[in-house]
């Protein structure tokens, strides 16, 4: 009786890694390339701001509502890219 239990405890702990390899996979690595999507679109533009304020051709230093919008672009396309490239 005792060994029935053991390998169905094993079945189980199987089972939940490979929920957590799959998860690990199709959900978290695509997020985390995705907010480096996001951290590297958005310092781009940070820095083009910086620099146009620098050179006095902007007077305002300021960050848009608009500039937020255009790195979520950044993230989804790092999302998507690798999500794609995990599926296959």
């Amino acid at each position: 009786m005792n060994s029935i239990s053991s390998a169905n405890q094993e079945y189980v702990i199987k089972d939940k890694s490979q929920f957590f390899i799959r998860l690990t996979k199709y959900l978290a690595s695509p997020i985390v390339a995705g907010f480096y999507g996001f951290a590297l679109v958005f310092s781009v533009n940070l820095i083009l701001k910086l620099l146009s304020f620098l050179l006095g051709i902007n007077k305002p230093f300021n960050l848009d509502f608009i500039d937020i919008m255009i790195s979520s672009i950044g993230f989804l396309l790092m999302f998507l890219i690798n999500f794609r490239k995990n599926l296959y």
